[in-house]
């Protein structure tokens, strides 16, 4: 690392931030995918969230090696948004891009997101926040795989942005390049957008990035994507990955952002469509097929919309679904 040349403004130096819990048999990967990066100015910052096995006596011997890591450890487990916070606190680079304990990343990406991101800034973002994700290719214990996409991906027009994102990620308003996830383990933006926000909400042990999101959103930043898969993403599971986990946390998210649906008259159909969800989650086809019948009553034109992006995303869902619902951990 040359944190020297990452204070220039053509060669900034960029925080690859990882938390790490009880991920004692994946992290020194993370570590060697975060250490592997073209991009020459960067610094590894990692945040061990109070694990129970051998993760700090990992890190211990990782962090011995190149001095270009530092380690801290939370004194409680506070979940993965609060690991990200220490990190955002601690980060000295001009950027920050986030990498999951169980995941890898190809070489290029920090260099690509880069790019995109001051390119974007250049051409089209007039001074708001831009924040860039990158597709990434899903890994199951089944040894089956998944490529999940991004949203703004396309470099030749302006990226989606403000409160259309909030609406489409809340109450599913169609947006034009603004399918696709916005997952924080393939997430890259400026290290002041981060503080500026507040860091992510420790209250979303699960979920933090979509809430990140959402705020971003009603504050007009731009999201610009990248399409090609530049994480490969370990679909780890683990008991706090649960349907029932999910779905509270998703009704949790609508209460947060209300002032979004509110707009339109639709919590109430959002809420409902989180259920109905959940209830097909669960193989309650019955129950599913009872509450889609109630909205489509209500609110068929909402109700249609919502199916459509829903069968644009079946296999996604099927796969979710059937990740929740298998494997060691308990659910």
């Amino acid at each position: 690392m040359n944190r020297d040349a990452g204070t220039a403004a053509d060669n900034p130096l960029v925080t690859i931030g990882i938390t790490a819990y009880n991920a004692a048999d994946t992290i020194a990967r993370a570590v060697a995918s975060a250490r592997a990066q073209t991009w020459p100015c960067t610094e590894i910052v990692i945040v061990d969230d109070c694990s129970g096995d051998e993760t700090p006596a990992v890190l211990k011997r990782l962090a011995a090696g190149p001095v270009d890591m530092r380690v801290f450890h939370q004194a409680a487990n506070g979940g993965v948004a609060a690991a990200r916070n220490r990190i955002v606190e601690e980060a000295r680079g001009a950027f920050i891009a986030f990498f999951d304990d169980d995941d890898t990343s190809v070489p290029e990406r920090v260099e690509r997101q880069l790019a995109r991101i001051l390119a974007y800034e250049r051409d089209h973002a007039g001074g708001a926040p831009v924040v860039c994700h990158t597709a990434r290719r899903q890994l199951f214990a089944d040894g089956s795989a998944r490529i999940v996409p991004t949203m703004g991906i396309r470099a030749d027009r302006p990226a989606p942005a403000g409160w259309a994102v909030a609406e489409r990620v809340l109450i599913g308003s169609p947006l034009r390049g603004g399918y696709g996830a916005c997952a924080a383990c393939s997430q890259m933006a400026r290290t002041s957008v981060f503080r500026e926000f507040g860091g992510f909400d420790p209250a979303f042990r699960r979920g933090e990035d979509t809430d990140m999101a959402i705020r971003l959103a009603k504050a007009g930043a731009h999201f610009v994507g990248i399409e090609a898969a530049l994480v490969e993403q370990s679909m780890t599971a683990t008991p706090d990955k649960s349907l029932s986990g999910e779905r509270d946390f998703a009704l949790k998210l609508l209460e947060k952002h209300r002032d979004v649906p509110d707009r339109y008259g639709l919590f109430n159909f959002c809420r409902e469509w989180i259920e109905a969800k959940h209830t097909w989650l669960e193989g309650r086809r019955a129950a599913c097929l009872a509450r889609l019948l109630s909205l489509a009553v209500r609110h068929p034109s909402r109700t249609f919309l919502r199916l459509a992006a829903a069968m644009r995303n079946w296999g996604l869902n099927a796969d979710f679904r059937r990740f929740h619902t298998r494997g060691p951990a308990a659910r």
